[in-house]
């Protein structure tokens, strides 16, 4: 297994993430690790035999492979072979990876289908043996999909969500300490409704008489559910704001079980924003991966103009020359088992 190349020791690295402590000036200072001319939006990555595997919203999954989470990073093409039967579109948002086994591979992703109002999707699985597939959708109905829509029936038709119309988007696939597979994602419009359904063991199929549930529901947008199992707690990472505006961020909450509206009374952290960043513009859609000296780095993209992040006031829907750059932090836990990102990973470090 190759060793991971950053600035600080090994020893200061974890010093820090399990203090929470500050770490010098030149650490905290991030570059984006990964940024092509078409952007790598809503990046999921996953480490496998001292590689990394990152995928983003775009046509067919685009891919791409790093030797280290700093890079360099290389385009590996789309991650899908076709695009599910049901999809009216090839356009697939905020897709998220997950090793099932050594030979086994699931990816998830939202797309466009029949019978949606404009801009709605659905969630579909796909499998492969590699985690750079070629991955294979899953034939029949999408995995989740609200009832008017689906045809064929999907597994999750997504009851009692808050609007009938909307919707449902960025899957994220969620292994518990017993072994039990869950799918997390968020219903479209608002209210922001961040949902969970159980699924089979392969993680290609919602559970037999399973249900979905919600977890929780916000009247701002709230998106991009992550789950991590840490001191026998729940935690919930999430993306808040508008994706095209800088003012996009990642938080974080806690609770103590999965159970419906467990996160509706808790609060709402702030993990990365454009000010804890050094000026990140819209430090959001991100995802965590276990590193390869056995911590683990949380993926994040920020609009770019250029070369530099894009300046305040950008707005991707009215601006134009943004594109999302992939960023690296590492992921660390105070004393009380609260994330804590300290130190980004520049390319090369």
């Amino acid at each position: 297994m190759k060793p991971l190349r950053r600035r600080a020791s090994g020893a200061a690295l974890a010093l820090a993430a399990c203090l929470g402590g500050a770490l010098p000036a030149w650490a905290a200072t991030p570059l984006p690790v990964y940024a092509p001319s078409g952007g790598f939006a809503d990046p999921s990555v996953v480490s496998d035999n001292g590689q990394f595997y990152g995928m983003s919203t775009g046509s067919l999954v685009p891919s791409a492979q790093g030797d280290f989470a700093s890079g360099p990073w290389v385009a590996e093409g789309p991650a899908l072979t076709v695009k599910p039967s049901w999809a009216t579109g090839s356009s697939m948002w905020a897709p998220d990876i997950e090793r099932i086994s050594a030979t086994e591979w699931v990816l998830y992703f939202a797309a466009p289908v029949a019978g949606l109002d404009s801009g709605q999707r659905c969630i579909g699985a796909a499998t492969a043996s590699t985690p750079l597939g070629p991955f294979t959708p899953i034939g029949g109905g999408p995995l989740v999909c609200p009832g008017l829509a689906a045809t064929p029936t999907a597994d999750d038709t997504v009851p009692n969500r808050p609007i009938s119309t909307a919707g449902v988007i960025d899957p994220s696939g969620f292994k518990d300490s017993d072994g039990v597979r869950y799918l997390l994602y968020k219903t479209q419009q608002l209210p922001s409704s961040l949902r969970i359904v159980q699924l089979n063991a392969a993680g290609t199929h919602v559970f037999s008489g399973a249900t979905s549930r919600q977890l929780s529901r916000s009247d701002r947008i709230v998106e991009n559910p992550v789950m991590v199992k840490r001191g026998g707690a729940y935690v919930l990472f999430a993306s808040r704001g508008p994706y095209n505006q800088c003012s996009y961020e990642t938080i974080w909450m806690r609770a103590s079980s999965l159970a419906s509206n467990a996160f509706n009374t808790v609060t709402q952290n702030t993990l990365l924003t454009p000010a804890s960043t050094s000026g990140v513009c819209g430090p959001g859609g991100g995802d965590i991966a276990a590193a390869l000296d056995g911590g683990q780095r949380i993926f994040f993209h920020g609009w770019l103009c250029g070369s530099t992040p894009c300046p305040t006031g950008f707005d991707s829907q009215t601006d134009t020359g943004g594109r999302r750059g992939m960023y690296v932090g590492v992921l660390g836990w105070s004393s009380t088992n609260d994330p804590v990102v300290n130190l980004f990973l520049n390319p090369g470090d």
